[in-house]
């Protein structure tokens, strides 16, 4: 590679690393629990038949694969998750750098004027630099931006340099477009705006090749259009009959009308405010919502929108005689924006009405703006204050650069922010003290490092703006309950169901107090709702198999044993309790397997080899009987009742005095209040004497 390519791609891959450099400690924050921590296939590459089911798809199984990476890397420790998210963030902004220089390449034969060649690493380091990608940066579930992303650059990329190719030499080059193709598809299992990419080549094809006006392309290509709606279409059939619906996928609350009436409101006021002033960035936007189209929101919004519109409208009909790279280059820009916004920003509502990473892939095209803006005032001043010997260059370069701290600066800010649950969800407080969800995450936060009270302030404090609010009552009988305050906990938990009776996390956590409060039949009947409304819920198949064991229920408890085990196969305690549910319903040979598993997955495990020796002896197989109860006591010595059975064994079975003599007196020893105190004491003192004569 030719070094004058080389140096500015590893100034852009340092500074992101130099940026980004205090996140690698940053918690796991909100989604990252239940999608990485709380799912049974982030556990490994041998669950990646799992990430095919039908819960995984919605999840993108793509990126739900890079977690399973992390997880061999260093399990559940956060800091390889944060570093793949900044190497992909780097491979991200590199492709945009190669991207842009592939546009301008495309420019450079009819541009009427010099071009200005660093425009490629300026876009790339505002796209790299921006504080509006760090939330898709810093929050690890936001990975599928940037995976999907990645691999939307690089099927442009490839598509066009086969294009290239083909108009140069006549060859079709195949492998580009195959390889193009293949991008496609690795996208749509990372995130769904890959939907887009069709369109976004005609664009490009647009902006860059064709060079006539809008219209004229519109209507030389409008026989084509028609298969854009081919890859809208497969996704929406994805959506509804494999990821779980379309509408309701994502919980959402809002109609398709309501959504849409918002999202006119929210594309200029948070996405285009931000993107020009990048302040205020916040984990959870409080955006109102609107209902009707005579609110002044939606006008002002609709105005704004509109003036976006024309001016993307009237710039690319347009010929510039002054900077046609600044035009075009504004203009794919500008479209690229309102393309890829489209898929969350149109009819389809999803759970939260404005996110920052959505704008990840947006964000591309703001650099493509901003680029053509850099652009047209370079030339601009170039022409009007050449004459009077002013240093335009110069003055240009200084300000991309006070840009680019600035940008940084705001990075580094916002990234400290995300340090931790409680700085992270504070803040998001301050800045949206009317919603809910911040003060029941600082709650959670408070929670997990052991703060009830601070918890329990945050949770009623969410239920004062809410009183119906499950996830705030589940939280607050959640602290009760580790309190000990089970009736409380009760009550709130049954409040937590009647406003939502399919909420599995307080079935899980009802079953729990009722257990402790002896009531075992109807915890084992919230267990079972637990598990009905969350068919991967781990911790609930294990505890309801536990209870199913105490209630005699050794087909349920082997059951739920097995489902559980198919989750987290190297579970040590679960297989043997499969084992102990197998050996009541007198499958030994199966009971064995088990508790051998079980303590080869965990060799403190003493209890294993105990069943084992007791099976053995059932068996009449005494030499294996005295063989795992030594392994019980290599693992764990002080066990008087295995002593006890050893000397028993060898004294009435083995006929061995000395070592019936040993295991008895360390019986003893080790307890030496036990029930059959004197039995034993005299039997050693019989034994003695036998040993004597």
């Amino acid at each position: 590679m030719n070094p004058s390519n080389l140096y500015p791609r590893l100034i852009l891959v340092a500074v992101i690393g130099l940026v980004y450099s205090n996140t690698f400690l940053n918690s796991f924050h909100f989604d990252d629990i239940t999608s990485i921590l709380e799912k049974p296939w982030v556990r490994g590459l041998d669950k990646i038949s799992q990430l095919f089911n039908r819960h995984a798809l919605f999840q993108r199984p793509l990126v739900l694969f890079s977690f399973n990476i992390n997880y061999i890397i260093s399990e559940f420790e956060v800091w390889s998750y944060h570093l793949f998210n900044i190497m992909l963030h780097a491979l991200a902004s590199l492709l945009v750098f190669r991207f842009a220089g592939r546009a301008l390449n495309l420019l450079n034969d009819f541009s009427p004027q010099k071009t200005f060649s660093s425009l490629p690493f300026f876009g790339a380091m505002v796209f790299a630099l921006h504080p509006l990608s760090t939330q898709s940066v810093t929050y690890i579930s936001s990975r599928s931006s940037i995976m999907a992303t990645i691999f939307y650059l690089s099927a442009l990329i490839l598509f066009f340099d086969g294009f290239k190719k083909w108009k140069q030499t006549g060859h079709k080059g195949w492998g580009y477009f195959i390889s193009s193709s293949v991008c496609f598809f690795l996208g749509g299992l990372s995130k769904e705006i890959i939907v887009t990419l069709p369109a976004t080549l005609f664009i490009f094809h647009f902006y860059f090749i064709y060079r006539k006006s809008l219209k004229e392309w519109f209507v030389t290509y409008a026989k084509w259009i028609f298969l854009l709606f081919i890859p809208l279409l497969t996704f929406i059939g994805y959506k509804q009959f494999i990821a779980g619906g379309l509408l309701n996928a994502s919980n959402a609350y809002l109609k398709p009308s309501t959504w849409l009436l918002t999202q006119t409101s929210v594309i200029p006021f948070e996405y285009f405010r931000k993107m020009l002033f990048p302040f205020n960035m916040n984990i959870d936007i409080d955006f109102p919502i609107l209902k009707n189209w005579l609110q002044p929101g939606n006008w002002l919004g609709l105005l704004l929108l509109g003036l976006f519109i024309f001016f993307w409208v009237r710039i690319s009909n347009r010929v510039s005689r002054v900077d046609e790279v600044g035009r075009r280059f504004s203009g794919f820009g500008m479209a690229w924006i309102l393309l890829t916004l489209f898929p969350t920003s149109s009819f389809i509502p999803l759970l939260d009405v404005a996110v920052e990473h959505r704008t990840y892939l947006p964000m591309v095209g703001f650099t493509f703006l901003s680029a053509g803006c850099i652009s047209y005032l370079r030339l601009e001043c170039l022409e009007n204050l050449s004459a009077f010997s002013f240093p335009v260059t110069k003055l240009m370069n200084c300000c991309v650069v006070l840009i680019l701290i600035f940008l940084s600066l705001g990075v580094i800010t916002r990234n400290s922010i995300w340090k931790d649950e409680v700085t992270l969800w504070s803040d998001a407080k301050k800045k949206s003290p009317k919603l809910v969800r911040p003060y029941n995450n600082v709650g959670e936060a408070y929670d997990k490092l052991g703060k009830y009270d601070e918890a329990i302030a945050e949770f009623e404090g969410s239920l004062k703006i809410n009183p119906n609010y499950f996830y705030g009552l589940n939280n607050l009988g959640n602290i009760y309950g580790k309190q000990r305050k089970l009736p409380e906990a009760i009550d709130y938990f049954k409040k937590a169901l009647k406003v939502k009776p399919d909420y599995s996390p307080a079935h899980y956590n009802l079953a729990r107090a009722l257990h402790l409060t002896g009531k075992r039949q109807e915890a084992v009947e919230s267990y079972r709702k637990s598990i009905k409304s969350n068919p991967y819920f781990e911790q609930a198949f294990y505890n309801l198999a536990y209870l199913a064991m105490e209630l005699n229920l050794f087909d349920e408890a082997l059951e739920n044993f097995n489902k559980f085990l198919s989750m987290q196969p190297n579970h040590s305690k679960a297989n043997f309790g499969a084992g102990n549910a197998l050996m009541m319903k007198g499958q030994l040979d199966l009971a064995m397997s088990k508790y051998r598993r079980s303590a080869q997955l965990d060799a403190s495990f003493a209890l294993p080899y105990l069943n084992i020796a007791n099976i053995e002896i059932q068996l009449k197989n005494i030499p294996e009987a005295i063989k795992n109860f030594e392994r019980a006591l290599g693992v764990k010595p002080d066990m008087p009742a295995v002593h006890l059975k050893l000397g028993m064994i060898y004294h009435q079975l083995q006929r061995n005095t000395k070592k019936a003599l040993l295991h008895l007196k360390e019986s003893l020893r080790i307890d030496p209040k036990q029930q059959k105190e004197e039995a034993i004491r005299s039997l050693i003192q019989e034994l003695g004497k036998k040993q004597t004569t």
